[in-house]
């Protein structure tokens, strides 16, 4: 069955896999394949730095970061929605620990006035955790981008 008001191509899954895809959105694929999954009714800006595309869904739970000159994915944002699970059961609203346990405790953290920041760089994946009210110590957004990558890519944002 399909969802009212979802492209088919956006219906692909609901999984999350770091490096790789969130929600059948896949690092390294084309604007243009973004664009016909998500539909056309999205604000987009460049980054800072020229380097990046920012387009944004007001009515879906995706960003994206698309490198200019390749015209390809970096970076896929899932935020403030539970619909999405990652391949190790993490989700919007999953407990610091629940994420610990699914991915180590090797990662490298960056504060924020209203989040933290877990960031498994080499897995390709990061997560904010809410620092305050119901959503105290517990994931708010879902980060998918090249491994390996996050320092060069927020650099650029």
């Amino acid at each position: 069955m399909a969802l009212l008001g979802l492209p088919a191509a956006a219906q692909i899954g609901s999984n999350i896999i770091a490096g790789q895809s969130a929600g059948g959105l896949r690092i390294g694929t084309s604007v243009s394949d973004v664009i016909a999954a998500l539909g056309s009714l999205y604000e987009s800006e460049d980054s800072e730095s020229g380097k990046y595309t920012l387009y944004d869904w007001p009515l879906k739970p995706f960003a994206v970061a698309v490198e200019k000159e390749s015209g390809r994915v970096v970076l896929v944002l899932v935020g403030f929605t539970d619909a999405f699970r990652t391949d190790k059961g993490i989700l919007g609203g999953s407990e610091r620990q629940a994420v610990e346990t699914a991915y180590g405790k090797e990662y490298t953290s960056s504060e924020g006035g209203r989040s933290t920041r877990l960031i498994y760089d080499e897995l390709g994946i990061a997560f904010d955790l809410g620092r305050s009210g119901a959503l105290s110590s517990k994931v708010t957004q879902i980060f998918i981008f090249v491994p390996g990558q996050w320092k060069a890519i927020m650099e650029g944002l």
